[in-house]
């Protein structure tokens, strides 16, 4: 739960704002109709998001944010300014003066949730330069999903920011990232041959897509699995998270030399399985030899059949655990893959979407309060 400071003359839309914010989303809320006194308030008592309107008499939106901006105990503080004002100049001045996002009105209390949850996740889960965060997705059975979770994830956190998240296709047999996001990457991590590489070549094997992921891919052919060793795999690693917020990597299914180099290197663990027998003995493997690092460990149950042939409750007792997780099946997968744009760009309203946001949030949180 966070504090929420919403600055707003229009008092049907500060009961709205009561209603989605505290009601639909658990949060609490402070609310102001009168900008001097949302001012006041923010400046006296931080709040942990700031909502902020733009057309308000005395003091308009624009004005408060600056004011917040130059005082140290509000200079982080995350801001969305919710305006009627709808245009991209609108969106381009609220930036320049320092909010951190815009949204139009009217605006969808699901978007504006996703929205929320979005910024709190970034002020949680800022890293500090050149020291970006390792979340390392890995199953020890294939067809649980971990590639479509990963290209969706990245999104996620990417919050529509180019330029803060990599990711780092290790599937030595055909990786999947690149159809994914429909990337034709020119280079591969084949192209590693020296277990040192030169940050030059580091840089041609990463290949940007258009919404601003970069991703490290993997080679079609599995004939160079043997070039994706440990020490290359720290120093692909080192290369990203200096370079990048986020670093997602795919895993292979194995806990070879090179997947613990990654595992070791990593923050956070999504440890991914789906509700069926054979998913369920692959998570409790996993579970034994990752013993060491379990306090690393994020349980995802991922729901990738209509109808799956074990209940949730099923699977908790068979891990004696509950999941970190919970993810719906989502249909609509087979068509994004074919198109080559993750569902989280393509349907950002999608349950799946939204349950991934919510995991991204409960996963930021988790690497906060380990002061990873």
């Amino acid at each position: 739960m966070a504090r929420i400071l919403v600055i707003d003359d229009n008092a049907d839309l500060l009961d709205m704002m009561r209603l989605i914010l505290a009601q639909r989303g658990g949060h609490q809320v402070v609310l102001s109709a009168d900008p001097a006194d949302g001012l006041s308030k923010a400046l006296a008592d931080p709040p942990d998001l700031a909502i902020i309107d733009v057309m308000m008499p005395g003091i308009t939106g624009y004005d408060i944010v600056r004011r917040l901006r130059e005082q140290p105990q509000t200079a982080e503080m995350p801001i969305l300014i919710l305006t009627a004002r709808g245009q991209p100049i609108d969106r381009e001045t609220a930036l320049q003066v320092g909010a951190d996002e815009h949204m139009a009105k009217p605006v969808m209390p699901a978007d504006l949730l996703a929205k929320v949850d979005e910024l709190l996740a970034r002020r949680r889960g800022a890293p500090e330069e050149g020291a970006g965060r390792v979340l390392t997705l890995l199953s020890l059975r294939g067809g649980v999903g971990v590639s479509t979770l990963v290209a969706n994830l990245a999104v996620v956190l990417a919050g529509g920011e180019p330029d803060v998240v990599a990711l780092f296709d290790m599937n030595p047999a055909s990786g999947q990232l690149a159809l994914h996001l429909r990337v034709k990457a020119e280079r591969t991590w084949a192209s590693l041959r020296d277990t040192s590489p030169d940050p030059a070549l580091l840089e041609q094997i990463t290949t940007r897509h258009a919404s601003g992921i970069h991703i490290v891919a993997a080679p079609f052919s599995p004939l160079y699995a043997d070039r994706l060793t440990g020490p290359t795999v720290e120093a692909v690693l080192a290369f990203l998270r200096g370079r990048f917020e986020a670093v997602l990597v795919d895993a292979p299914p194995l806990l070879n030399e090179a997947a613990m180099a990654a595992l070791n290197a990593s923050d956070l663990i999504f440890l991914v399985l789906s509700p069926e027998v054979g998913a369920v003995q692959a998570a409790l493997a996993a579970l034994h030899a990752l013993r060491e690092v379990r306090e690393r460990l994020f349980l995802v149950l991922n729901q990738v059949q209509e109808r799956p042939p074990l209940p949730a409750a099923a699977v908790e007792r068979a891990l004696k655990r509950s999941p970190d997780a919970l993810l719906p099946f989502e249909p609509a997968h087979r068509t994004a893959l074919a198109r080559g744009i993750p569902l989280a760009l393509e349907q950002p309203q999608s349950p799946y979407v939204q349950a991934l946001h919510k995991m991204a949030v409960t996963a930021i949180e988790r690497l906060a309060a380990s002061g990873g």
